[in-house]
């Protein structure tokens, strides 16, 4: 299972101990682990199906923090240097947002002190806690929404954080990829997972990738450069995005997209996609309610 390799594949980031344990379980286990929590002097957290438990030296799941594995504040600091390459500054803008990407498309959240500037976090000081969320590859996730929706659909996937949206809107690129001209901006590096070049998550056949381009810049080239009949992009955020999928909609180009939001309702309230919908972007909107389960999918467009 790709989530087992991709969990595998973050131990050399963790410190020796941590590592160590998590070698001792069985894969069957190892694999329905989606979250491994380190907090700077207090036990390790290992999330399994949304529920927290704390990790013993010895390779068990436990609820009892006196009996689990701790980890010091240079263990953080270590971890988190090869979580950025150890290159802080080239990761500096990554960090600031609150997360780095590494191997396998799996994110690295950080907690610590923030540096403003501006009324912005420029950077991210004293390091105090890496949480790091295993990405999965789940082929078929989106199979039923797109046998209903139809592959000639604009396709808008909501959700709130960790409900799964960018697991399902791979799934949906996969498929669109083998039968559409694809183009994928894949700007945190989460969804195809490329690696010198070569794709690690099966995207689509037809699928051109465009790894760590902004949004809106990617979408702008995909334009330009690709003639794409489908753009798939993750977690519409700004107007900048908003704007750039209206221009490639207007020259005939469909999209499949992610975006935040806890109901079809609040997605709709959100200012930055209130122009989409207001033009018609989208067909349809699926919401997730966690773990990739499909909550609600609703018709947008009435006619």
């Amino acid at each position: 299972m790709k989530a087992l390799d991709n969990l595998k594949s973050t131990l050399e980031y963790l410190p020796a101990a941590v590592r160590r344990s998590l070698q001792r379980i069985p894969d069957s286990r190892l694999a329905r682990v989606q979250e491994i929590r380190l907090r700077s002097s207090r036990p390790v957290g290992i999330a399994e199906s949304g529920r927290e438990q704390f990790l013993t030296a010895n390779g068990t799941l436990t609820l009892q923090p006196e009996a689990a594995l701790t980890v010091s504040a240079d263990d953080i600091a270590r971890s988190f240097q090869a979580v950025v390459s150890y290159s802080v500054y080239s990761h500096e803008q990554d960090t600031a947002e609150g997360y780095v990407t590494i191997r396998g498309g799996c994110r690295v959240g950080i907690c610590g002190s923030a540096v403003r500037q501006g009324g912005r976090v420029q950077s991210v000081r004293n390091i105090s806690g890496l949480n790091f969320r295993i990405a999965g590859e789940y082929l078929g996730t989106a199979a039923s929404v797109m046998r209903q929706v139809g592959q000639g659909s604009s396709l808008l996937v909501a959700g709130e954080v960790g409900s799964g949206k960018t697991t399902f809107l791979r799934d949906i690129c996969r498929m669109l990829g083998n039968s559409y001209r694809t183009a994928l901006i894949d700007e945190r590096g989460e969804l195809a997972a490329v690696l010198r070049g070569v794709p690690q998550n099966d995207v689509g056949l037809m699928t051109d990738v465009l790894d760590g381009y902004p949004r809106a810049a990617g979408i702008r080239t995909a334009l330009r450069v690709l003639t794409p009949d489908y753009i798939v992009c993750d977690e519409i955020g700004t107007l900048e995005d908003a704007e750039a999928i209206l221009q490639a909609s207007g020259c005939g180009v469909r999209f499949a997209a992610s975006a935040h939001a806890g109901s079809i309702d609040d997605l709709k309230r959100r200012t930055v996609l209130q122009p989409l919908l207001e033009a018609d972007v989208f067909r349809y909107a699926v919401l997730l309610g966690g773990n990739g389960r499909v909550q609600t999918l609703r018709r947008l467009q009435t006619v």
